[in-house]
């Protein structure tokens, strides 16, 4: 284009040059095409260099997508070579009031709880999850703890200030292209704070067994179904075996013949269905060689077979068209307890069979004061010969889900920085009516308590 205009002006000013020298008028034409010679070599080196800034700009292109794609490969295998650490400290205070059958005693204890958990993903459908805790009383001293608590629920009762496992497993998943996908895991586990106990212990998310027949510390390998595919919408069934107490010679490494048999259990913990609004789920556990009353020496000894069932339900958002209603969450559970004395030896009382009821009801509401806050109310009910696996529940006073009588309990989640910095108001009054379930399997018509009660104030660090 740049040539043509120049043309152009050089046949004007030809044909105004009329009167003009022809020598004159050559030597003019001559510059003039000189300089259009110039002209066009000009712009052949400007195309030229075009041309290379242009591969310039594709290389570098190229070198920056090869380095991002080599950053995005190291970042990748670090993670993969790292453990991830989360942090979950909890501060609280603990007023306590016992009314025994001799009198009241009243307390007020303070504690810290830190968790450290520790996981690492070696693949998509692999990876290791622990945790270590210490859980202690403000003050206490070592020589000060009388008491020897089981591994069941070592890290969930105040100690002293030891770093405890509280735990450890890897989980394994396949056959994600089945019918229906399995998962495998086996190590330590902290069976606590299951379905619906989550919500009294602030807690977004349950853990994994139901809270109305579980809560230890246990350990145990698992091996789960997920028949979402081919059933109802988030239905599963996990098979668990484990073993809470073992009789081990520790001068020997072998069983110790002076005392009584291994504990074990199966449990099978289900999700019928679950659409994200509606939870139904349930569970079958069986205990082997269950310790009955100890003998004249304190020894315990096995007793029999205890059987426990539960079904529980929670549906969120109880109506779409009001907002406090569809911010509300509303659960019901129902468990049943069975002994089966085979051995001669007293369970609950007696040799003969028993079975012991229990239900649990709760309903969760917006605060209308801070955002994200909720109340929460809950009602337990336990008869006679109700004995669930519950004694790592988090309670001064003893679990009150196990509680033979009524249970009235109230609690306030507080958010303060987001999800990162929480706390918690709760009140919870047991009316005892049957022996309280501090002594596993002693007869429940020698009570111990009349009524106890417990206000538990905390704030908690997670990240």
């Amino acid at each position: 284009m740049m040539i043509k205009h120049l043309s152009l002006a050089a046949a004007l000013t030809i044909g105004t040059i009329t009167h003009a020298d022809e020598a004159a008028l050559q030597k003019q034409i001559e510059m003039l095409m000189k300089r259009i010679e110039q002209l066009e070599k000009a712009q052949g080196t400007i195309v030229q260099t075009q041309t290379v800034l242009q591969e310039s700009q594709t290389s570098i292109k190229e070198e920056q997508t090869a380095q991002s794609d080599l950053l995005s490969k190291v970042n990748a295998q670090s993670s993969n070579d790292n453990i991830k650490w989360d942090i979950d400290f909890r501060s609280g205070v603990h007023s306590i009031d016992y009314k025994g059958v001799s009198g009241i005693e009243s307390n007020t204890l303070m504690t810290n709880r830190l968790w450290l958990g520790m996981g690492s993903k070696a693949t998509e459908n692999l990876f290791f999850y622990g945790q270590l805790a210490v859980y202690n009383y403000w003050g206490v001293q070592p020589e000060d703890i009388t008491w020897n608590d089981d591994n069941w629920r070592a890290s969930s009762r105040p100690h002293d200030v030891d770093l405890r496992l509280r735990q450890a497993y890897f989980v394994y998943k396949f056959g994600n292209d089945w019918d229906v996908p399995m998962t495998f895991s086996t190590g330590r586990r902290a069976a606590t704070d299951g379905f619906l106990a989550n919500h009294r212990e602030g807690n977004k998310k349950p853990g994994s067994p139901l809270a109305h027949i579980t809560n230890m510390e246990v350990d145990a390998a698992m091996v789960q179904f997920d028949f979402d595919k081919v059933f109802l919408p988030g239905s599963y069934l996990k098979v668990v075996y484990g073993r809470s107490n073992d009789s081990i010679n520790t001068s020997t490494y072998l069983n110790d013949s002076t005392t009584d048999g291994t504990v074990d259990f199966i449990v099978f913990p289900m999700s019928i269905y679950n659409d994200g609004a509606s939870n139904l789920m349930a569970q079958y556990a069986k205990i082997t060689n269950v310790k009955g009353e100890p003998d004249s020496l304190g020894n315990l000894r096995s007793a029999g077979t205890a059987h426990l069932g539960a079904i529980s339900y929670q549906l969120d958002g109880l109506s779409e068209e009001n907002e406090f209603l569809e911010n509300s969450t509303l659960f019901a559970s129902a468990g049943v307890s069975s002994t089966h004395p085979n051995r001669g030896i007293n369970m609950l009382g007696s040799l003969e069979d028993k079975t012991g009821y229990s239900l649990w009801a709760g309903f969760l509401f917006p605060d209308q004061i801070t955002d994200g806050g909720r109340f929460g109310l809950e009602y337990n009910w336990g008869s006679k010969y109700w004995t669930p696996m519950t004694w790592a529940e988090d309670s001064m006073t003893g679990s009150k889900i196990a509680t033979r009588g009524s249970v009235y309990e109230g609690y306030w989640n507080i958010p303060i920085v987001g999800k990162n910095l929480t706390a918690q108001l709760r009140y919870t009054y047991l009316d005892h009516q049957y022996r309280a379930n501090s002594s596993y399997m002693m007869d429940p018509d020698t009570q111990n308590l009349d009524n106890s009660q417990e206000l538990r104030a905390f704030v908690r660090y997670q990240y």
